[in-house]
């Protein structure tokens, strides 16, 4: 098959450009943490599709920067030979590689890589993020980030409830005769609001920092989205249980209960305690509830006939086809767990699980990062229940797999260096640290 000039000519265009986009993710990684964000975001606020001309598979802003961020990953790995790479990312990316390409076989290029998109994105930028020196200059830029898109996230989302209101228990409302939305911002997104507010409560910042932190936990209660009020709870209470050094366990333990009680006291100001009541009455009838899930979930486990589909997964394009309660689905299962064990087999959910396993038992809870760190693990742990990973949240993800490498896979701690070990507590004139001088 002939090119003719113009499709060379842009095929040179846009490799120049991906070459220029690689190395400025190696030269400047805050940016390209930020740059994927802002696209991700963008992306799923604008429903944007594109197709890829000729091939006929879809193609997304975010797979170009997702690429990218491969390329200056490995990159950075093969040029810097003192840098130990993330092997539980890398083994997960490799069974994700051998499912995509028997889906490949199976199911065709597009089906098997539109329903692989989720994980590669989250694993891919995830690597170039765990690649990284995890120092507390990239954990700074990480918050700074994730509050700025929460802002973002809560000015969209009051500019939603402006125009259809507060409150309403409907999925759907008309609005000058069209169908419109009653959650003005997604699942994902109010997550990133929740754990922008559990940093900045973690924080020892200004006053101004707590105070739009809890701004920040009212628009998360607007937006009815139960599995992140549940994932914002646990962070909130575990960060109260933090504070028992300096409050007291009882006093950590009323602020709990308090903040519950003040949650349950604004919702029935608002007329909204009923709606909750009859929907979780409701909730094995209504798609969107826990025990509608749980039926899928159940369906979707017997595809899993051999010890060879336990090992190795169905390949990416298999689908989701189900039925739940005589109705027939094909959407993912609203369970990331799942997700992977159907996909990767039980060697992938093992090693995602060692994933968070280990960064738990090597980051510290003395200090601020160390505690926000174990706060976003609980969360994601919370919201993978009944939702899918998000691919923004690769970015938690590889600041976790970097803190579960070994210690020995990183340089000797200095001021600015990695939050995730603890700090030593021996004094200026111990023997150790008299040694390491």
């Amino acid at each position: 098959m002939l090119l003719d000039p113009t499709t060379l000519l842009l095929g040179c265009a846009a490799l120049m450009v991906c070459a220029a986009l690689v190395a400025s993710f190696i030269r400047w990684p805050v940016w390209a943490i930020g740059l994927y964000i802002a696209v991700q975001l963008w992306q799923a606020r604008q429903n944007v599709r594109q197709s890829l001309a000729g091939s006929g598979v879809t193609l997304l802003p975010a797979d170009v920067l997702t690429v990218c961020l491969l390329v200056a990953a490995f990159i950075m790995l093969i040029g810097n030979r003192g840098r130990r790479a993330p092997v539980l990312l890398l083994a997960l990316l490799a069974l994700t590689a051998f499912s995509l390409i028997r889906g490949f076989g199976l199911f065709g290029v597009q089906t098997a890589g539109n329903e692989a998109r989720n994980v590669i994105q989250l694993l891919c930028v995830a690597l170039f993020v765990a690649v990284l020196s995890p120092g507390r200059n990239l954990v700074r830029a990480f918050t700074l980030i994730w509050v700025l898109a929460a802002c973002a996230l809560s000015c969209l989302a009051l500019l939603g409830w402006l125009s259809i209101g507060f409150g309403s228990s409907a999925d759907r409302i008309m609005v000058d005769g069209v169908l419109t939305g009653t959650r003005p911002v997604s699942a994902a997104e109010a997550m990133i609001i929740g754990q922008a507010a559990t940093i900045l409560l973690c924080g020892h910042g200004p006053r101004r920092g707590r105070t739009l932190a809890w701004l920040l936990l009212v628009v998360v209660i607007l937006t009815q989205h139960r599995t992140v009020w549940l994932a914002s709870g646990v962070m909130i209470t575990g960060w109260l249980l933090s504070r028992h050094r300096r409050t007291g366990s009882r006093a950590a333990a009323l602020g709990v209960l308090g903040s519950l009680g003040t949650l349950y006291f604004v919702a029935a100001s608002w007329g909204t305690a009923d709606e909750v009541t009859s929907s979780l009455a409701a909730s094995s009838e209504d798609d969107r509830t826990l025990m509608w899930r749980l039926e899928g979930w159940h369906a979707l486990l017997p595809r899993l006939e051999g010890v060879p589909d336990w090992l190795l997964g169905l390949p990416f394009g298999s689908g989701y086809d189900r039925l739940v309660n005589g109705t027939f689905t094909a959407v993912s299962p609203h369970n990331f767990y799942l997700e992977v064990l159907l996909r990767l087999g039980l060697p992938g959910l093992v090693v995602l699980l060692l994933v968070y396993a280990t960064a738990w038992r090597r980051v510290g809870v003395d200090g601020e990062h160390n505690l926000v760190l174990r706060l976003l693990i609980c969360g994601q742990l919370v919201y993978m229940i009944t939702y899918s990973l998000p691919p923004e949240q690769a970015v938690i993800l590889g600041l976790l797999a970097a803190c579960a490498q070994p210690r020995s896979a990183r340089r000797p701690p200095t001021p600015q260096e990695s939050p995730c070990p603890t700090e030593p507590r021996s004094s200026p004139a111990s023997p150790a640290r008299t040694a390491r001088i």
